[in-house]
Parts: C-alpha cells; sequence; structure tokens
C-alpha cells in the first residue's frame, strides 16, 4: 500500500444497474474488514450486510493479523443466502510457517491457507529495495522475513507439511506474496500432492511481479490467478485495468477469477468497488460471459466443487 493515499472524494464508486446486476450471485474471494491492525472501511457484518444486499452469493474473509473462521461462522448465522468462508495467513502472528496453526485452522471449519503475505521474504526485499511502498512497512527485519525455500532452492518440510495438510482437508491454497519463482514451486508441489483447490494471488500487482509467461505456469498447475481491483486503484498500484484485461486474455478467462481485494478507508466499500472492476473490465473488452465466468462459476469451483 502506498503511503501517499488519495482523499476518499477520489474513491471509486460504482452503484449503477450495471454493476448491480454483474454482482447477483458474484463471489468476492479476497475481503479485509474490521477489526483489523490497519483501519478498515466497514467491520465484517457491514461487509456481509452489503455483500446479501446486492445479491451476492459468497465472501473470503483475509486478515494477516489473525484467522478468519470466527467471523465466517457469524456471517453464515446471520446473513442467510450468503456464504462466507475464513482461513489463516502464515505470517508470524501464528508462527509463520505452522503447520499446528494451519491444522487448527482447518479442523475448526477454515477454508484458505494463505502463505506469508507481509512477513513474506518477496515483501520485505521489495519493500527495502524501494519497489514496494506500504502504508504499514513490514515489522519484521529482513534476516527474519519467511521463505518458501531453502538455501538450496528446496522447499521447506514445514511447507510440504502444511501442504499435505491442506490435502488431506481438501482446503484451498493461497500464494499470498510470496515471489513468482516461490509460487511456482509451492503450486506444482501441491499439484502432485493432490491439492485441488489452488490460487495464486493477485499475480499481475507490484507485490507479486508475475510475469505472463510466469502466470501462464501458475495456471498450467492448476491454479486459479486472482486478478483483484485493489491493485488498479490510485491509493495501492495505479495498475491500469487494462493490463489485467491482458493477462485474462492471455492465459484465459478459465483459470481466472476475479475479486476485490478491498478494505482500505480510501477505496470504495467491497462490494461496490467489485462492481466498478467488473464495469471496467467490461468497458476494456472483457465480455460478460467471460465476466460471470470468473466471478460466478471459477469461484464455485474453487470454493464448493464436490471431490
Amino acid at each position: 500500500m502506498h503511503s501517499e493515499l488519495p482523499g476518499p472524494e477520489s474513491a471509486i464508486r460504482a452503484g449503477s444497474a450495471d454493476a448491480a446486476s454483474l454482482l447477483q450471485g458474484a463471489y468476492d474471494t479476497h475481503l479485509h474488514v474490521w477489526p483489523d491492525t490497519v483501519p478498515r472501511c466497514r467491520d465484517f457484518l457491514g461487509a456481509a450486510r452489503e455483500a446479501q444486499q446486492a445479491g451476492m452469493a459468497g465472501i473470503v474473509f483475509k486478515d494477516i493479523a489473525q484467522p478468519t473462521t470466527d467471523r465466517a461462522h457469524a456471517v453464515n448465522a446471520l446473513f442467510p443466502g450468503l456464504q462466507a468462508f475464513g482461513g489463516v495467513v502464515l505470517d508470524w502472528p501464528v508462527g509463520g510457517l505452522n503447520p499446528v496453526a494451519v491444522d487448527r485452522c482447518l479442523r475448526h471449519g477454515g477454508t484458505f491457507v494463505w502463505m506469508p503475505v507481509a512477513h513474506s521474504r518477496h515483501t520485505v526485499s521489495l519493500y527495502q529495495s524501494g519497489i514496494l511502498r506500504l502504508l504499514t512497512p513490514p515489522d519484521v527485519p529482513p534476516a527474519r522475513a519467511i521463505s518458501l525455500v531453502t538455501d538450496a532452492g528446496d522447499l521447506r518440510e514445514e511447507v510440504r507439511e502444511i501442504v499435505r495438510l491442506v490435502a488431506q482437508h481438501d482446503a484451498v491454497l493461497g500464494t499470498g506474496h510470496v515471489s513468482p519463482e516461490e509460487s511456482i514451486a509451492l503450486l506444482r508441489y501441491a499439484a502432485g500432492t493432490g491439492v485441488r483447490r489452488m490460487v495464486a494471488n493477485h499475480p499481475s500487482g507490484r507485490s507479486i511481479g508475475a510475469s505472463i509467461q510466469q502466470q501462464r505456469a501458475m495456471a498450467a498447475c492448476g491454479a486459479f490467478l486472482e486478478h483483484c481491483f485493489a491493485q488498479c486503484t490510485p491509493g495501492l498500484d495505479n495498475l491500469p485495468v487494462e493490463v489485467i484485461a491482458h493477462a485474462i486474455r492471455e492465459i484465459g478467462p478459465a483459470s481466472c477469477i476475479l475479486a476485490g481485494d478491498l478494505g482500505q478507508t480510501f477505496n470504495p466499500p467491497p462490494a461496490h468497488g467489485l462492481g466498478a472492476f467488473l464495469q471496467q473490465l467490461e468497458a476494456a473488452g472483457i465480455s460478460r460471459g467471460d465476466l460471470r465466468l470468473m466471478t460466478h462459476e471459477n469461484p464455485r469451483r474453487l470454493l464448493l466443487e464436490p471431490r
């Protein structure tokens, strides 16, 4: 997140009938809400209420500070017709690459296991080099940053154990903010270990920086590429929507998911922002059929397709 943020008056908003129709039955697989360690524009109940009012089918809560299974459980009890999902991010608050935290989360009803985000070696390296400016700088020194691989380049044994747990529980494996190279190594191992549900998080964004060739390699492992609106907003990467449209055309919409990664105070609320994203992609030449595939069918396959 950039330190120079636009004011609320410059936030992109969506409220048209077109946006509303695009959101009907959609899923948002990447949502940040309050409580959190950084300010958020909605708490988890408010975000769920707006998603339900928009006629959305489901939402996924992500938090780098704590597991989100409890808030998903509460939303499922309080908002009929809306399915909420939670999981755990493997940053240092849960012990980093901690198989015990993964096991507990999945046995408590968690759906997602994300590799490190704020504490990944890739994130810390990008911040230290000045490529990535963050609203909240990484709170670990480079020596404590988390890598998925050993000095010899092999996946760490704790990563392999985590992947085995994900396969055992038929959960979703997310790449988090590790490097494209580590993501590909992880996804290849996971595919060979029986993990069926995998997502590469916002690969085109500055925090990841995956090339089209690397994105093809991720998709070849069976992972969905999760393209998010937050990376297109002025307060974050300001990535042109056309860059994501190009990636979708190159990789193919059958391997892509569209999500928000919203919740920032300087961006539109999650449901409205996702609607704006879909409208902008349609204006960039992505068909409504492909938009529906990437917001309805593909997320449903990721989250709910039976074994």
